[in-house]
């Protein structure tokens, strides 16, 4: 007898829309590249290493327009993510029918027992009436039936009943099948709200990793187009700067754009110079640069950032070059030593203690100086007056 309105199993259509989703946006072409942009940001494939060397405009619009690309995908990757996101809502608020459909399912099988156990009792009542008054073929179904289920769902005990009390085993079976239906309904709902929880937290996750994986990315290239554009606005203005001084001549010195930063070579209040700048030197030479006295074995420092090359020997005795980041040599000569552990190709930062004052090479008859020249064009170019620059930073 197959029970009337027999519940069926719930199709889930939300875990069917959820797997849509996800392989739509895993298949984005823009997730792709976004992906891809990624992996080559954090790779370092496309930051332009950090260099000395001056900075072309074609490298600083290819930086920028990197930088460009980078930002349209990720405002389209942060649609896409909204839009995703958005689904995963529409998810969870399926999430909560399911979670409504469980509570109903359990409640009806909560009434169902009920009422199974009343019908369980009138059936127990009438199957030991019926042993007692000796109905001898009821008395012995009962004997041989394993439980009270077994018992009213056999078929030789429907045909033994009664017409009057048919319709209660009817009801007892049919709530049986019922129940029995509900609980694996029950469970189905469960397992698919178990699955829906964990996907939909999953995918909010995931979209959330790659959206700022793709934000630090473009982060990362709108940097590196800021650092050129500005490395390549200061080396323009240097430029500019360093022929107004050619103009000027050697003499005049630079302004300070073309030597941006510079530090005192050595402590102001322990240090003195002049302008001697041209001034005549043994066999016809003049002075093409200052001489800062101080005493003896009085720190001297770099006044940029940069890499020193360490010389020695001739007329400058105990010396060092520093190039700068921005492309101005500087030289000093006539230390008594160098700072521990400096050698050449050490990159130093300004202020770095790199020697010590003393009279070196041919030096040797005066007091303790070192004796310092500016190259703007770098080591091999024509030397410029130090002058002015020193008295900016050490009067």
């Amino acid at each position: 007898m197959e029970p009337a309105d027999k519940p069926g199993l719930e199709e889930n259509p939300a875990e069917n829309r959820f797997r849509v989703g996800l392989a739509s946006i895993a298949m984005s072409k823009r997730f792709r590249r976004t992906a891809l942009l990624v992996a080559l940001v954090l790779s370092g494939s496309l930051l332009t290493p950090v260099t000395t060397a001056a900075v072309t405009q074609a490298e600083v619009d290819e930086a920028c327009a990197e930088y460009r690309d980078a930002k349209e995908i990720l405002d389209a990757a942060i649609a896409e993510r909204d839009q995703a996101q958005a689904h995963v809502a529409e998810l969870y608020g399926e999430r909560e029918e399911i979670s409504d459909r469980v509570t109903r399912l359990s409640d009806q099988i909560a009434e169902r027992y009920e009422e199974l156990e009343g019908l369980r009792q009138a059936v127990i009542d009438w199957a030991v009436e019926s042993y007692m008054a000796a109905e001898v073929e009821i008395g012995g179904l009962v004997l041989q039936a394993g439980s009270l289920e077994d018992l009213v769902t056999g078929q030789e005990f429907v045909n033994a009943v009664t017409t009057e009390r048919i319709a209660s085993v009817d009801r007892w079976r049919l709530i049986l099948s019922e129940t029995e239906t509900m609980e694996q309904q029950l469970n189905r709902q469960k397992a698919d709200l178990l699955l829906l929880e964990i996907q939909a937290d999953q995918q909010a996750l995931t979209l959330a990793a790659a959206t700022d994986e793709v934000l630090f990315g473009t982060r990362q290239l709108k940097g590196e187009c800021n650092r050129l554009y500005r490395q390549r606005q200061d080396e323009l203005a240097r430029a500019r700067a360093l022929e107004a001084a050619r103009r000027g001549g050697t003499a005049a010195g630079v302004g300070p754009d073309v030597t941006p930063g510079f530090v005192c070579p050595m402590d102001p209040a322990a240090t003195s110079f002049i302008n001697d700048w041209g001034f005549p030197r043994s066999g016809g030479r003049t002075h093409r640069g200052n001489d800062l006295f101080a005493p003896r074995g009085q720190p001297v420092y770099a006044v940029a950032d940069g890499v020193v090359t360490l010389v020695q020997g001739g007329l400058g005795g105990i010396g060092v070059w520093l190039s700068s980041n921005y492309g101005v040599d500087f030289y000093y000569a006539h230390f008594q030593g160098y700072a521990s552990g400096l050698s050449s190709g050490t990159r130093v930062s300004k202020g770095q203690l790199i020697g010590y004052n003393g009279n070196t090479g041919n030096a040797r008859t005066t007091p303790p100086h070192v004796h310092f020249q500016l190259h703007p064009g770098g080591r091999t170019s024509q030397p410029f007056n130090p002058y002015p620059t020193l008295v900016r930073a050490c009067l």
